[in-house]
């Protein structure tokens, strides 16, 4: 059976042994000690009384820089340094506390007992913040190994859903279909929509093992997209794109094209009612915003709410941040956070 232990609990079986090492010593020799605490009795109380003190005191150190560590919730007042400086004077604290209480049993004593309760928990300690950092250092790793993962898992789906689309069989009727009614118009218009067929058919083959593509690459794809669609719907679709062609930011692939898809697949698209498309950004350049007339089928198609959530699980992963949807009476906007070059490095697995 695969037993998987949490983090707080690998805290408290390692602070038991660092205190169970630690009075080691003292352990073995309790039953030849000749100190009391009560006149008659063998002195194990100390012994034990420090070694739960201790198993405490250590797991209380990890714990708190467990917390406290990944979230730098020191960095408003103070540095890395003066966060261990609070550590310090929390162990002269405790261990005072500690000294206290154990001096109502040895007062005979008082120095012996300050002097070997403050040297041996200071060991314990500096080896509770090693293994603070420690405990902290694997669990980012394991944080981060978990998100790649689950990147990874995205990006695979994302390649199937491209895959999907790429070879969707009302994608390609629809798009012969239009080649063939320019064929037998002739002139220019038939080598061009094939061209831009081509251009479409080749990028989302190129992109299946890229998680973020030059934002330039996704406009030029996104521009012969709208053509074929345009193609086929004539005056009735337009997409007004103010996007700009060239700029220093980086994007999933395909996302706009999945954005267009949706607004086309779900709302009406017809001479009495034409449907406009509108690409631009916001005015600090955070968001692409990606909106169109709310005109819904009387029956609504079948899903792409998976590719939306797709989307936005993508977006959540390389940005921390999700993709905004809004919805009134008369807009349906989904704005995609922008990914700036400097953020991110061009994923181009072999």
């Amino acid at each position: 059976m695969n037993v998987r232990l949490s983090w707080r609990q690998i805290a408290a079986i390692a602070s038991l042994i660092v205190a169970v090492l630690v009075n080691l010593p003292l352990i073995t020799l309790t039953t030849h000690s000749r100190w009391v605490a009560v006149p008659g009795v063998p002195d194990s109380s100390f012994t034990f009384s420090r070694l739960f003190f201790h198993t405490l005191f250590t797991f209380f150190f990890i714990e708190l820089n467990r917390y406290v560590l990944p979230k730098k919730l020191y960095r408003s007042r103070m540095n890395l340094v003066g966060w261990y400086g609070i550590n310090f004077l929390l162990y002269l604290f405790l261990v005072g506390l500690f000294v206290v209480v154990v001096l109502f049993w040895y007062s005979e004593r008082p120095l012996l007992v300050i002097i070997t309760s403050y040297f041996r928990t200071f060991f314990v300690w500096i080896t509770a913040l090693v293994l603070g950092n420690f405990l902290t250092v694997l669990q980012q790793n394991r944080a981060m190994q978990a998100e790649n993962e689950q990147l990874k898992q995205q990006s695979l789906q994302a390649q199937l859903d491209a895959l999907k689309a790429q070879l969707n069989p009302h994608f390609l009727f629809n798009s012969l279909n239009a080649l063939s009614s320019l064929i037998r118009e002739g002139g220019p218009a038939s080598q061009q929509y094939l061209t831009k067929l081509s251009q479409v058919l080749r990028y989302s083959l190129q992109v299946q093992q890229q998680t973020l593509v030059p934002f330039a690459e996704e406009m030029q794809f996104t521009a012969a997209y709208s053509y074929l669609l345009t193609i086929r719907f004539g005056s009735n679709l337009r997409i007004d794109n103010e996007l700009p062609d060239q700029a220093p930011w980086q994007i999933p692939p395909m996302s706009l094209q999945l954005l267009i898809e949706n607004a086309v697949k779900h709302n009406i698209v017809s001479n009495t009612r034409p449907l406009t498309i509108h690409l631009t950004t916001d005015g600090d350049n955070k968001y692409i915003a990606v909106s169109n007339v709310n005109q819904p089928k009387t029956e609504p198609a079948d899903g792409m709410g998976s590719g939306l959530a797709n989307l936005n699980s993508r977006f959540q992963l390389l940005t921390g941040q999700s993709i905004q949807l809004s919805q009134t009476d008369g807009e349906f906007c989904v704005r995609l956070p922008i990914i700036p070059l400097s953020n991110h490095e061009l994923s181009n697995p072999a």
